[in-house]
């Protein structure tokens, strides 16, 4: 939480861009580049309003990543419940 947090905040101050340049671009942990991408995504579409705009662009990166993480969830479950019944 820490670190998606201090990512947010410097994003949208305009040095995570920097930073990343020279560290990579997950810096730290492959976390901070997603929700580097998640709030650069809120400030492009801030000029379209709060609603449409930053409510509904912002989960253009986070709607895959939610949806797939969660299929690949359910299909582990059902793996490792069939191989904990042998």
């Amino acid at each position: 939480m820490t670190l998606i947090f201090i990512t947010a905040i410097l994003t949208g101050a305009g040095i995570f861009d920097k930073i990343a340049k020279h560290a990579g671009a997950g810096t730290l942990v492959p976390i901070t580049g997603f929700a580097n991408a998640m709030i650069s995504q809120s400030i492009d579409a801030k000029c379209e309003g709060f609603i449409n705009g930053v409510g509904a662009k912002m989960f253009t990166v986070a709607g895959p990543v939610v949806i797939y993480g969660t299929a690949c969830s359910v299909i582990y479950g059902i793996i490792f419940y069939i191989i904990s019944l042998f």
